[in-house]
């Protein structure tokens, strides 16, 4: 998908169908986070990791300066604020005013796609070894206007229920050590597919088309293994348990499928029913 617009931002236009980098690359503002709670030894580590990074997706730029705003934006992403938009990013990061990191979000060209797969294959180095679980959920983001690309009134359970928000699917790569977010498509609803004008208008691609969340799972896990990911489970709510979904998944080759039930349990259906308590949260 095209960048995901930071709340009281301009929504950016067209790339529906791209991901970019930040999405993939959400892991390493955790890292950070979790680094400086941690003391010097933890950051220094996660400096050397998003040097890393920066490193493998460097030629996805065609400018060095959009480059190093990215860098910055990701820098900026877990510095505690209590509203996060462009405007207040750009004033913890020093910037004059918010001007670079709204053309980075909604003008800025870079290969999304590229830049995510290179994250992918830094990700498949950091879970060597490492039994993985590919767990399927969507958040929402909330809008105020349909301008957005996406936007409508529909169901997240991010804004409590059904409101005016840009829905998106993420796909995270669970291990013991880590999670890490891989992928992450913005819905386009059916009635954003069906309307040739407001498409053109918005920029969306002519190959873009409504897809439901479980198809956009499937896909999303589909191209994870084929990028190289090796993981042995699939885990969703009770919206990813749907029959077209477990035949695909099962086609696949995960060896076990997993059912993410409401209350945050796994069920494993290859080891006689047997459940264990996961830790919820993003």
């Amino acid at each position: 998908m095209g960048p995901t617009p930071i709340p009281g931002d301009p929504a950016p236009k067209g790339r529906l169908g791209e991901r970019h980098p930040f999405g993939a690359a959400s892991f390493v503002a955790e890292a950070l986070r979790t680094a400086r709670a941690r003391g010097a030894g933890a950051e220094q580590a996660w400096s050397r990791l998003f040097g890393r990074v920066m490193g493998v997706v460097a030629d996805c730029f065609a400018r060095r300066e959009t480059r190093a705003t990215a860098a910055e934006l990701v820098e900026g992403l877990p510095v505690e604020l209590d509203t996060r938009n462009c405007w207040t990013l750009a004033q913890a990061l020093g910037h004059s005013g918010p001007h670079r990191l709204q053309h980075l979000l909604s003008r800025a060209r870079f290969d999304h796609d590229r830049a995510r797969k290179e994250i992918a294959r830094l990700v498949i180095d950091e879970l060597a070894g490492q039994d993985v679980v590919l767990v399927v959920d969507e958040t929402g983001d909330a809008k105020s206007s349909t301008d957005c690309v996406g936007a409508g009134r529909q169901y997240s359970g991010a804004i409590g229920g059904v409101g005016l928000c840009q829905v998106a699917v993420h796909l995270a790569a669970v291990a013991a050590s880590t999670k890490v977010i891989i992928d992450r498509p913005c819905i386009l609803p059916a009635d954003w597919a069906e309307d040739e004008e407001r498409r053109e208008v918005a920029g969306v691609p002519q190959e873009i088309v409504f897809a439901t969340k479980p198809q956009q799972a499937l896909a999303m896990v589909t191209d994870a293994l084929a990028t190289g990911i090796v993981a042995r489970w699939f885990a969703g709510d009770e919206l990813y348990c749907g029959r077209e979904l477990r035949r695909g998944i099962r086609a696949l080759g995960i060896d076990r499928r997993l059912r993410a039930d409401g209350w945050g349990k796994l069920l494993n259906p290859g080891r006689r029913g047997r459940r264990c308590r996961v830790r919820r949260g993003r």
